[in-house]
């Protein structure tokens, strides 16, 4: 296997990616879509993103001001701004207060935040759009100017979104075809560095901005969240912090989890048949109770979970269990990125191996009967996601070497992002499709080319300018002329 020098051909595909996009792309022929690399974001992921510090802690304001996040504060789980006893210093200026964050800068009038007395001690107001001719000034109800800070576009993008359009072959079909499997490889390897440069450098600013080993437990949460619940599990991380989570026994703990996540309704015990479901709700109870009035947000502040169309061992509540789990294990895990291991994979699955939950290895649910058999709380695929995504940029973020073991990850049981993407490029092929999605870079390397070109083109492929380019890929413009160096 080829193993290309990191970061050499991320950036070779960079630039390949940012030459494509040259060619006279404008809003007429993409339609009015984001710019690559910056798709819409829901306001609590956004949220998320700016709590778990991606966005960095050093701004520039509207008006030109330095702004600098001392302290990004608490999430609020009641009425009023988002995030209280945050500490934002202005042109030098300290200024403790709350910080709201909303998706347009005119939500602030159009909420009733301006005439709400609960904001008058906001500091900051973040907010990712704007009016586009005439400034929009946030002001309290008091008449005090609020200083305003409008987010740059989001870049660490986590792969395609959760539903994506049915595929169809597209008309890059024939010009990859043609692409001999060298060619292929070397563009499917510099798409993937280039996507895991991204990666390492999204938990490089989290753990810059906020701590390294809350960045490492809101990146395995979010692996262990996956798909449709992986900003549910960041926000979850992120309102039961790993530091304070250690201090609690294993019930405390669990009850925490739950009761934040929002599963720990009162009439959920009296919908539990299983005795065993039965007593380890009432044990949780037992610990809620205690911490609810401090932990458990308002309705409207809620985690949104995706129950629905996930396969029963990845119910959320499953996967809330398993991050209790690893967190009673955490004393093994926070060198992950630094440890000097020959086989990290092979380190990380002895480690997970010895992790244990006595309910969650026998239950679904909360109010589920006991399975016949033991179910593995970290399956294969949840390991190998939290090896790409988490551990592997991590520890090659610190050690570029680590690259070239990252290559041998095997793949990951094909889902619907990866049928489609590799439908999209490769066609009804199934030999080329299963030959180029047989580790887990090449699928990362298919998912991150499906998300440049084909979710950014609403021209039905029509205008596209991948497929035309991508003879330049196979004459040595790209990173197929450096296929044979080793790493």
């Amino acid at each position: 296997m080829s193993c290309f020098r990191y970061p050499e051909a991320a950036t070779t595909y960079s630039e390949f990616r940012a030459w494509i996009w040259s060619f006279g792309l404008t809003a007429d022929s993409r339609g009015m879509v984001c710019e690559p690399d910056s798709p819409r974001k829901e306001e609590m992921e956004i949220q998320a993103r700016w709590f778990g510090g991606e966005f960095g802690r050093e701004f520039t304001g509207t008006e030109g001001e330095k702004i600098e996040i001392v302290q990004f504060g608490h999430w609020n789980r009641g009425a009023g701004p988002d995030f209280t006893e945050a500490a934002v210093r202005i042109d030098g200026e300290l200024k403790g207060g709350a910080i709201e964050i909303d998706m347009d800068a005119r939500n602030w009038e159009s909420h009733g935040h301006g005439a709400n007395p609960d904001f008058e001690n906001v500091v900051l107001h973040v907010f990712t759009d704007g009016p586009s001719l005439n400034r929009f000034f946030t002001r309290t109800d008091a008449h005090r100017n609020i200083p305003q800070l409008q987010l740059p576009q989001y870049s660490w993008s986590q792969g395609p979104p959760d539903f994506l359009p049915e595929a169809f072959p597209g008309r890059c079909v024939s010009p990859l075809s043609a692409m001999n499997d060298g060619e292929v490889d070397s563009l499917l390897h510099s798409a993937a560095q280039y996507r895991m440069r991204n990666k390492a450098r999204r938990l490089s600013v989290m753990a810059d901005s906020t701590d390294p080993e809350q960045a490492l437990f809101q990146g395995l949460a979010e692996a262990l969240g996956f798909g449709p619940n992986k900003t549910a599990m960041a926000v979850l991380a992120q309102r039961c912090p790993v530091g304070e989570l250690q201090k609690l026994d294993h019930v405390e703990r669990d009850a925490r989890l739950f009761g934040a996540a929002g599963f720990l309704r009162p009439d959920v015990m009296e919908m539990t048949e299983d005795p065993e479901s039965h007593t380890y709700l009432r044990d949780l109870w037992d610990c809620w109770w205690k911490m609810r009035d401090r932990v458990e947000p308002i309705r409207t502040r809620a985690i949104p979970w995706r129950v629905s169309g996930n396969r029963p061992l990845n119910h959320p509540q499953r996967r809330i269990g398993a991050l209790s789990a690893l967190v009673g294990f955490w004393e093994k895990l926070p060198d992950l990125w630094t440890s000097p291991v020959n086989n990290l994979e092979k380190h990380v699955n002895n480690l997970v191996k010895n992790i244990e939950h006595p309910f969650w290895e026998r239950h679904y649910t909360l109010r589920s009967n006991p399975a016949e058999r033991s179910l593995r709380l970290v399956g294969k695929d949840r390991l190998r996601d939290m090896l790409g995504n988490v551990i592997f940029p991590g520890a090659i973020g610190e050690n570029e070497a680590f690259w070239a073991e990252y290559l041998t990850l095997r793949k990951v049981d094909s889902n619907h992002k990866i049928r489609r993407a590799a439908l999209r490029l490769f066609g009804p092929d199934r030999e080329r499709q299963k030959l180029f999605t047989s580790y887990y870079h090449q699928q990362q390397g298919l998912l991150q080319i499906y998300q440049d070109f084909c979710l950014e083109d609403l021209s039905e492929c029509e205008r596209c300018p991948f497929p035309e380019q991508l003879t330049q890929w196979s004459r040595g413009g790209g990173a197929g002329s450096r296929a044979g160096e080793a790493g």
